[in-house]
């Protein structure tokens, strides 16, 4: 998640500008926080259930470690998550929510409009690189393509499994052979990352089913079917984001 925002040469609207949101606003601390008590609040992580070590959150929500230590601590004085030591010793959610609204989570929920809005510019750019794709990928880009389903597949937290899709959705790009939107469609995607919150590794395993589809799809040059698959997998982010809605979520 280290590329940088993309604009356009100015002939068309900045897709990948900033602009004064909701998350816009807050600290990298407070950001770390919201995403951690929207996945408790929404019950995607569970009492007692243990986080994943400081480093790796941070890798994940795209921070500095001391970031996520910064949230975590806060989080513990509010009873959201309990610091444990020794040898079995780490995080773990306590299950508890806040008893008032927590404006850095508000922040998020606000953002309803800009989050629809960035699923839709994603799409349009998976389904443009996903048929390129089919007809321009290579042999040894196909065998990245399936190494990055397997890394999906034998993930066993939701760290990792980000890692391995982040990974998928950049190596169809790469495979297109469109170098000039590849770019812009890294800036949506980091855009929309910034939204990513915890969810449980069983529920994100039906999106890598959907990675396999696509590469079978590129495999067989069937530009038609790899659009269809993708722009299912992408659209299907409107109903299960947090945003708004109580679904059980996938990651695109």
């Amino acid at each position: 998640m280290s590329t940088s925002p993309v604009t356009s040469d100015g002939a068309g609207p900045m897709l990948a500008g900033p602009e004064l949101n909701g998350i816009t606003r807050l600290s990298a601390s407070d950001t770390v926080r919201a995403r951690i008590a929207l996945a408790v609040d929404l019950e995607l992580i569970g009492p007692d259930e243990r986080l994943p070590p400081d480093a790796e959150i941070a890798q994940a929500l795209d921070v500095s470690e001391m970031t996520v230590r910064r949230a975590l601590e806060a989080m513990a004085e509010d009873g959201l998550v309990e610091r444990r030591r020794g040898r079995n010793g780490g995080t773990f959610a306590t299950g508890r929510r806040m008893r008032l609204p927590d404006a850095a989570v508000e922040a998020y929920r606000a953002d309803a409009a800009t989050v629809h809005r960035l699923i839709d510019e994603r799409t349009l750019y998976e389904c443009a690189l996903a048929h390129h794709a089919a007809l321009a990928a290579t042999p040894q880009q196909l065998g990245s393509l399936r190494a990055h389903v397997d890394e999906a597949a034998r993930a066993q937290d939701w760290t990792a499994y980000h890692h391995a899709d982040e990974r998928f959705h950049r190596a169809v790009a790469q495979a297109s052979g469109l170098d000039w939107a590849a770019p812009l469609y890294a800036g949506v995607l980091e855009r929309l990352y910034r939204y990513f919150i915890p969810y449980p590794i069983d529920r994100l395993r039906a999106a890598n089913e959907d990675h396999a589809q696509i590469v079978a799809a590129f495999a067989d040059r069937d530009p038609v079917r790899a659009v269809e698959v993708m722009r299912a997998h992408v659209q299907e982010l409107h109903h299960t984001m947090f945003i708004g809605d109580r679904f059980a979520p996938r990651e695109g």
